[in-house]
């Protein structure tokens, strides 16, 4: 299984100054590090043990073995010339910049399968489709995401309601209880508005569920259930536009369990919205 070194990377600002001393031995020795049992490794980073072993558990791993495993997977996966992110360039054909913005799409999703966590993801999908509400907010780009999950989950039967604005975030978040979810999309995890409309909702009793970057954010930690994407921001927006890609795929794995654990009720309503938009 990958996903280290692209974890350690999109966690690199949200760690503590210790943490981020360790990380970036890792980023710049991953080859050497594969070899270094925990003392080895903190000794050359200077940093402490109990500071790897932090380190590993705020990347979600199980502790230093299954972190070097996973870079010795990433390793592997570069080898087999597993694309980087290509950056954008003045001068760049058509043709060059089709390409680039594709790869960029594709390691983006490929990314985020390295450090999305099933479990989350089912346990999610679980809570979604028990609750008797369904509220997702987002601002900015991410309210488009939120908007394209409340759309899709309406055609299944299903109440769901999006909210884009701060105000109209926290009125539909103070009339949610204990049989609601609400799910808070924000790139950096630091969005006010989506954390004050959470937090009004978690007060409420509701199941909170995140949709962030990868790492340690107030939305995150917030959240019963945290689901992550990995695209990193670069010039251009390049990122940007990227991790949007990522966190349409996340919801498309959202909806597709909710459809799948009720097929049957779901394609049928699939198939009368159909049938009223095309009147």
């Amino acid at each position: 299984m990958k996903g280290a070194l692209i974890s350690l990377e999109a966690a690199l600002d949200t760690l503590s100054s210790m943490e981020r001393q360790a990380a970036k031995y890792i980023l710049e020795h991953p080859s050497e590090v594969v070899n270094l049992s925990v003392q080895q490794l903190a000794l050359l980073a200077d940093v402490s043990v109990a500071t790897i072993v932090r380190l590993s558990r705020s990347l979600k791993f199980k502790g230093y073995t299954d972190l070097k495993l996973r870079i010795s997977a990433d390793l592997s996966a570069a080898e087999d010339g597993i694309a980087e992110y290509q950056p954008f360039k003045v001068g760049h054909s058509m043709k060059e910049l089709m390409e680039s913005v594709t790869n960029n799409n594709i390691k983006s999703i490929n990314d985020t399968m390295d450090v999305i966590d099933v479990e989350a993801v089912s346990l999610a999908v679980e809570s979604l489709n028990a609750a008797r509400k369904i509220a997702v907010f987002g601002v900015g780009a991410s309210s488009i995401i939120a908007e394209d999950f409340r759309l899709k989950v309406n055609r299944i039967n299903k109440w769901c309601e999006s909210a884009s604005s701060g105000d109209m975030q926290a009125v539909v978040s103070a009339n949610l209880d204990e049989r609601d979810v609400a799910i808070g999309i924000s790139y950096s995890g630091h969005n006010q508005d989506v954390l004050h409309a959470l937090s009004l909702a978690k007060e409420n009793g509701a199941k909170i569920i995140s949709l962030t970057h990868f790492g340690i954010s107030p939305i995150a930690e917030l959240s019963d259930i945290q689901l992550f994407t990995s695209s990193l921001e670069q010039n251009f927006r390049q990122g940007a536009m990227a991790s949007r890609i990522a966190q349409l795929n996340v919801i498309d794995m959202l909806y597709v369990g909710l459809v799948v654990q009720n097929y049957d009720t779901s394609t049928a309503s699939i198939e009368r919205t159909r049938n009223a938009v095309r009147r």
